[in-house]
């Protein structure tokens, strides 16, 4: 499948506007925010801003990325650094558990849904979801999305 192949917001847009797009379930962006247009940039300003931080009188740099991605878009299961996202637009459904919780599990599907994600929840527009480090989690979209991601640089 090409859907999983993530891509910078200006090769999404190249790619729409010439009529390249190929994917079988949609796409999905993920663009450092650092990257994007002065204008857009000073537009998501104020939700960067909004991402709380673990000590205010030494704030940790964060890296911020701009994700868009198609109704029936999913990302695999994976692991990294504590990170927050914040959904501005559409719905997603997401699986977490504990790393510990998965030590010498190989295969996981059906069984992360199932009976080994310990937390399930559908994040609405509007909210913040925050993922603990080195938690393994799944995401699926049930609808158009768009958010921004702040991982620590």
């Amino acid at each position: 499948f090409t859907n999983s192949k993530p891509m910078s917001l200006s090769d999404a847009l190249l790619s729409s506007k010439n009529g390249t797009t190929s994917t079988e379930c949609g796409t999905i962006v993920f663009s450092p925010v650092k990257e994007l247009p002065n204008e857009l940039i000073t537009e998501l300003s104020p939700l960067m801003k909004a991402f709380p931080c673990e000590d205010e009188a030494a704030p940790i740099a964060k890296k911020f990325t701009l994700t868009i991605a198609s109704e029936g878009f999913g990302i695999g299961m994976h692991k990294h650094k504590a990170a927050m996202f914040m959904l501005l637009v559409g719905k997603k459904k997401w699986y977490m558990t504990a790393s510990d919780d998965l030590e010498g599990v190989v295969d996981t599907h059906p069984e992360f849904y199932r009976e080994l994600s310990s937390h399930k929840c559908i994040q609405q527009a509007g909210e913040v979801l925050f993922v603990p480090n080195d938690w393994y989690h799944e995401i699926f979209n049930l609808e158009y999305t768009l958010g921004i991601q702040a991982l620590p640089e």
